[in-house]
């Protein structure tokens, strides 16, 4: 990247001149004229002078979004052209949905490891919203996600997987019993204590307005958490009610729970695999994307929700 571009993102993330200064190892008044620099190339003041440091205005946080993106594909640039001159990547790192990381994530390494047995790889978890911005910021390469419109960006591009469905789960005995493919009644749901297996604000967004609809008393949420460990403790001990994506009904029977879709969703959206436009090509991309969809094609559970 360009040296100017490089000292206003810095003192733009550390907000004081001083500490970029000593940060990028050049000296104060040389980085204030790259800043006067930049500022006059654009015909608008990109900081404010602050008593506690320097202040991005709006012309600022506009210049400070493109360039970090810019920075996010000049990195991967640096890092494909590389893997180009040793024949693999060091290391690549893909966020993942628990459901994604128990159903999926296993299968797929295997056949990754056997395509590109030199790299390394790294699967974190967690929200949506946290694996969007990670992605868009460069601190990941992939995103498996259960919530493909988190991931609004034009630069990144979305390949659909399945549509996931949430529905309930519960310890024997809480709930009535039902044949495996019968729906639970939303009517058998009231006045029961929730653990949302979710951090997404529209999972109980969605539940509140399905019950509202049916007449019935809002659900009373105990706890919201991404722990599904927490959630299946809770469901056992204190007889509690989670909403749980369908797909995990094999793998929450072998371990004494029971789930059912509902009458009525209590939530759905659409999953998929997310990346820079610009990573498209590479060989790993498209082995992971031809990997995931023989798997969701080949995966009986998967298969049930359509690809």
């Amino acid at each position: 990247m360009d040296r100017k571009h490089i000292v206003f993102l810095k003192v733009a993330e550390l907000g004081n001149v001083t500490a970029a200064a000593n940060d990028l190892n050049i000296a104060q008044p040389s980085l204030t004229r790259t800043i006067a620099s930049l500022e006059q190339s654009f015909g608008a003041k990109l900081f404010l002078r602050q008593p506690r440091g320097m202040e991005l205005t709006e012309e600022g946080r506009v210049l400070f979004r493109h360039l970090k993106d810019m920075e996010a594909v000049y990195q991967r640039a640096c890092r494909d052209v590389n893997a180009v001159k040793t024949g693999y990547h060091d290391a690549v790192s893909i966020g993942c949905g628990l459901t994604y990381q128990l159903l999926l994530m296993p299968d797929i390494l295997r056949r990754l490891w056997n395509d590109f047995p030199q790299s390394s790889f790294q699967v974190l978890t967690g929200s949506a919203d946290d694996h969007a911005r990670a992605l868009r910021d460069g601190e990941l390469d992939f995103v498996i996600t259960a919530a493909i419109e988190k991931v609004d960006d034009p630069l990144i591009e979305v390949t659909r997987l399945c549509r996931i469905e949430h529905g309930v789960a519960y310890w024997p005995g809480v709930l009535p019993e039902l044949p495996e493919d019968r729906k639970m009644p939303m009517e058998a749901l009231e006045d029961l204590s929730w653990v949302l297996f979710q951090t997404e604000p529209q999972l109980k967004t969605s539940m509140e307005k399905t019950f509202y609809q049916l007449g019935l008393a809002p659900p009373r949420i105990a706890l919201t958490t991404s722990s599904l460990q927490l959630g299946l403790e809770l469901l056992k001990s204190e007889g509690m009610v989670m909403s749980v994506p369908t797909l995990l009904r094999d793998w929450l029977q072998e371990r004494g729970y029971r789930l059912h879709a509902t009458s009525e969703p209590l939530w759905q959206l659409d999953s998929g695999i997310a990346m820079l436009k610009a990573n498209g090509d590479h060989p790993i991309a498209e082995a992971l994307v031809r990997h995931a969809r023989d798997l969701v094609r080949s995966i009986p559970v998967f298969r049930a929700h359509g690809t």
